[in-house]
């Protein structure tokens, strides 16, 4: 489906702009899990690191 530049609501005219327009930019899947996919990061190459250390 592809959208049209007619369609789209401008902003200065959506009545709802005003009250959740907050100068955010929108949230993305990677952004809003940011902090998991690094703590997994984190976790994984700790647990590489202890497993070669042991083996040494």
């Amino acid at each position: 489906m592809q959208r049209h530049d007619e369609e789209q609501v401008p902003p200065e005219l959506d009545p709802w702009f005003e009250r959740y327009d907050d100068d955010r930019p929108p949230r993305t899947m990677a952004r809003r899990f940011r902090p998991f996919i690094v703590g997994a990061a984190a976790v994984t190459l700790v647990a590489m690191v202890l497993l070669v250390t042991q083996a040494l």
